[in-house]
């Protein structure tokens, strides 16, 4: 009897517990069912994110369902953060915990107690932080599973020793420190963080007098791109190496303005030197780093005049970037500028070689004493590269070439088909905007045209295909099997008269191709006439011309010669400088390959503001005039047109392209843009589809 009641008791208390726990269960997701419609106006749930973005006061996170791991709240303000502002995202699933640009201040010793599955933290762009405080925040963090910390945008001036205390129990393993005002690195203030991999300091104020790397040895990627180094860091403790395992390494946009051996540096597979103001590539720069694989010299300064017979010498490199801004050509006149037999010479591991964005003129002769050593190239890139005539590939130049780009350059026509007879393994061949009008069936290696050879992928959009009877062959291969598996971007090929698609032309070898021989002569006799009106209207402008002509043969001074590093100069308001951002560079850099100089970007600080200017319109071809009220209100932009007229005048070449973003109020017009206004044709942006695309092929036949 006594055992059936103590039974009876056990029974009826677990079903008492049962009913409890389900009951409970279902309150807590009846309330979170209700707390998912209270969710503020400026938050959103974006699949597994939590995003609120907002100027809006707040002192605590609103509750979040339970499957969020990414919470981000940027925009907001909070001046105090506490453990009670996470009282409702404690224990939570949340990986991901971005607080950016919220106004914070303080930080308490246990606000992120809660928190311990976060893997990824992100306090950037909250000014009012200061080392101190955010030290103190992160031993809450202690017992978490936190791998990256973001401290970037923070102006922080200074790493206590004590700064990352916190984190010495956990995997941490990235710390971004970038865009501050830390003027110096100790390396005992990460010593402690056995797993830290990567470490970000670039763009902050640490220089060649106060860093130090010990402490640093477990670092594989540091970046110090855009600090005030003036020389390359010494890596070297005695014979030993500060850091053993680094493997990437960034020094671009730095102050440095020589680069002699690197050392110490035994396991370094990457480095970037981009946009750095060298005078001179050293012989031998890179052959003691005995790992590295890919250099990046990209976008190289003004100040570049030599390249010494064994700069790039390394057994073990296998990608190199390399291009310049400054007047060292490869062409003819500046061979012993760079030597070209040995530029390449001890680089015979190289894979992959991109010299886009330089002028790239040579002989067939000097081709060959270039790329005879890169028996194993299988990639080339020379955009934008001036290349006028291609060479013929021949005596195995590229033995097991696979990617030839040639983009955006000026070729026009090649020997027919020896050109690419002996490049047996090439696979993509990009010809875009290049001034390729007409290709017949002798263009290319018969293999290629029957779809036997190796080339998979022929790339001819942007090129002027003129749209007549000699088109027929091209038209007609465009339609077989084996060109339709290459020619991927056939679709887009244009006619450069009519504008309309190579696929919707059908020549014919009788008399509708006739017809085709009229029309043109038409079209000629128009622009005659149109021609002949023209040079009516701007007789006075002919004159000044022919003026200016009569001068430099008369021998006044004329600096029209002289290579240029720009295809123009923008000129526009601070005001404006969305729209250039948004639309002018875009369209004109990154899709018609156009080398513009943008103040914002390309002036180099701490020289005249003035001299830039003129320095600047010197080396550009054409000056590119963006009018807006905001123009006509500002003296410096006043002040560039000027500098404009007045080279124009001296120089006699520099052609000035105007283009109104807004329209100007006639109480803000002065004489200068009067003057422009009136006697150019000037070109008026608009959205508009059809008329955008017809304003920027405008602009882009002015550059040119």
């Amino acid at each position: 009897m006594i055992k059936m009641i103590y039974f009876l008791i056990r029974y009826y208390y677990a079903f008492y517990l049962i009913m409890i726990i389900t009951c409970t269960r279902r309150t807590f997701y009846q309330n979170e069912s209700v707390n998912k419609n209270k969710i503020p106006a400026y938050c959103k749930i974006l699949k597994n994110s939590f995003v609120c973005d907002g100027n809006k006061t707040m002192n605590r996170i609103p509750f979040i369902p339970s499957y969020i791991n990414n919470l981000t709240i940027q925009n907001g303000i909070f001046s105090n953060v506490t453990g009670e502002t996470f009282y409702n995202v404690e224990n939570s699933s949340v990986k991901i915990l971005i607080l950016k640009n919220c106004m914070i201040q303080l930080i308490s010793k246990d606000a992120f107690k809660g928190l311990n599955k976060v893997i990824e933290f992100d306090l950037s762009g909250n000014n009012g932080l200061v080392s101190e405080v955010i030290a103190e925040s992160l031993h809450s963090m202690s017992v978490s599973r936190i791998e990256r910390l973001y401290l970037t945008h923070i102006e922080l001036t200074h790493l206590p020793m004590n700064m990352f205390d916190g984190l010495i129990s956990t995997h941490i393993s990235e710390i971004y420190l970038n865009h501050n005002f830390i003027k110096s690195l100790d390396g005992e203030v990460f010593r402690k963080l056995i797993h830290l991999r990567i470490l970000d300091l670039s763009w902050t104020g640490i220089s060649d007098f106060n860093y130090n790397f010990v402490g640093l040895s477990s670092l594989e990627t540091l970046s110090l791109s855009g600090t005030l180094f003036s020389k390359v860091p010494n890596f070297c403790n005695g014979n030993q190496s500060y850091l053993p395992n680094l493997k990437r390494l960034d020094l671009g946009n730095s102050n440095i303005n020589s680069l002699f051996t690197f050392a110490c540096l035994d396991n370094l597979r990457t480095l970037h030197l981009m946009e750095l103001s060298l005078r001179l590539l050293n012989n031998n720069t890179f052959s003691k780093l005995r790992s590295l694989e890919v250099l990046n010299l990209d976008r190289l300064g003004t100040h570049l005049q030599r390249i010494e017979p064994e700069a790039f010498s390394s057994k073990s490199l296998k990608k190199l970037t390399f291009s310049v801004t400054s007047i060292l050509y490869f062409n003819e006149y500046n061979i012993e500028r760079f030597h070209p037999r040995s530029l390449f010479f001890n680089c015979n591991q190289l894979e992959f070689l991109d010299l886009s964005n330089t002028r790239f003129q040579l002989s067939e002769y000097h081709w060959f004493q270039i790329f005879k050593p890169l028996t194993r190239l299988k990639e080339l890139r020379l955009k934008n590269a001036k290349i006028g005539n291609l060479p013929t590939f021949k005596q195995n130049i590229f033995p097991v070439l696979e990617k030839l780009n040639l983009a955006s350059n000026r070729i026009s026509s090649w020997k027919d088909s020896e050109t690419f007879n002996e490049i047996k393994y090439l696979r993509i061949l990009n010809l875009r905007g290049n001034r390729i009008s007409l290709i017949n069936k002798t263009s290319f290696p018969e293999s290629w045209n029957n779809g036997k050879g190796s080339l998979k992928t022929l790339l001819l959009v942007g090129n002027p295909f003129s749209c007549t009877c000699g088109l027929a062959w091209l038209r007609q291969w465009m339609d077989t099997t084996s060109a339709k598996n290459i020619t991927t971007d056939k679709h887009v090929w244009r006619c450069s008269i009519s504008n309309s698609k190579v696929l919707e032309y059908y020549p014919m070898q009788t008399f509708p191709c006739l017809v085709t021989y009229i029309i043109p002569s038409l079209m000629a006799l128009f622009a005659i006439l149109v021609t002949t009106f023209i040079c009516y209207i701007f007789r006075f402008q002919i004159k000044l011309k022919l003026y200016r002509c009569k001068s430099r043969r008369d021998g006044y001074n004329s600096i029209s010669n002289k290579g240029y590093v720009f295809d123009s100069f923008v000129a526009y308001s601070y005001n404006d400088l969305n729209w250039v951002k948004q639309h002018l560079i875009p369209k004109l850099e990154t899709h018609h390959h156009l080398k513009l100089c943008i103040r914002d970007r390309d002036f180099r600080p701490g020289t005249v503001f003035s001299d830039h200017i003129t320095e600047n319109i010197e080396a550009s071809r054409t000056f590119l005039l963006i009018l807006s009220d905001n123009f006509a209100r500002d003296k410096w932009c006043k002040f560039q047109l000027d500098i404009a007229n007045h080279i124009g005048i001296s120089r006699g070449d520099l052609t000035i392209v105007p283009v109104i973003l807004k329209y100007i109020s006639f109480k803000s017009l002065n004489e200068s843009i009067y003057n422009v206004i009136n006697n150019t044709d000037c070109m008026v942006w608009s959205e508009d589809g059809s008329a955008s695309e017809f304003f920027w092929t405008k602009v882009v036949e002015c550059i040119h």
